[in-house]
C-alpha cells in the first residue's frame, strides 16, 4: 500500500517469501512482476517460485573461506521463448 501511495524507484526485499507457503510465493511474486512495470525490485530469495518470475538472477556461492564466486543469469519467460522460436522457425 505504501508503494503504491508514494512509489520509490527502487526496493530491496529480503527473503520475504522465506516463511510463506507455496501459494502466496506465487502471489508475491505476481505482484513484484506487476510493480516492476514502474519501479525496480531487488530480491534475496531461494524459494523456486520466486527466482522464476525474476527477469535476472545474480548467485553468490562460498566454496572455500575467503573464495566467493558471483554468477549471473538473464532469465527469459516462456512467453518470449514461444516469440523467439516463432521467430526463429
Amino acid at each position: 500500500a505504501v508503494q503504491r501511495y508514494l512509489p520509490a524507484p527502487f526496493y530491496a526485499l529480503d527473503e520475504v517469501d522465506a516463511a510463506l507457503d507455496g501459494f502466496n510465493v506465487e502471489r508475491i511474486a505476481r505482484m513484484i512482476t506487476k510493480q516492476s512495470a514502474s519501479t525496480q525490485f531487488v530480491v534475496i530469495s531461494q524459494r523456486s517460485q520466486m527466482i522464476e518470475s525474476a527477469d535476472r538472477m545474480i548467485g553468490v556461492t562460498q566454496k572455500d573461506k575467503g573464495i566467493t564466486k558471483i554468477s549471473g543469469v538473464k532469465l527469459q519467460k516462456e512467453n518470449e521463448n514461444v516469440k523467439e522460436a516463432a521467430l526463429a522457425g
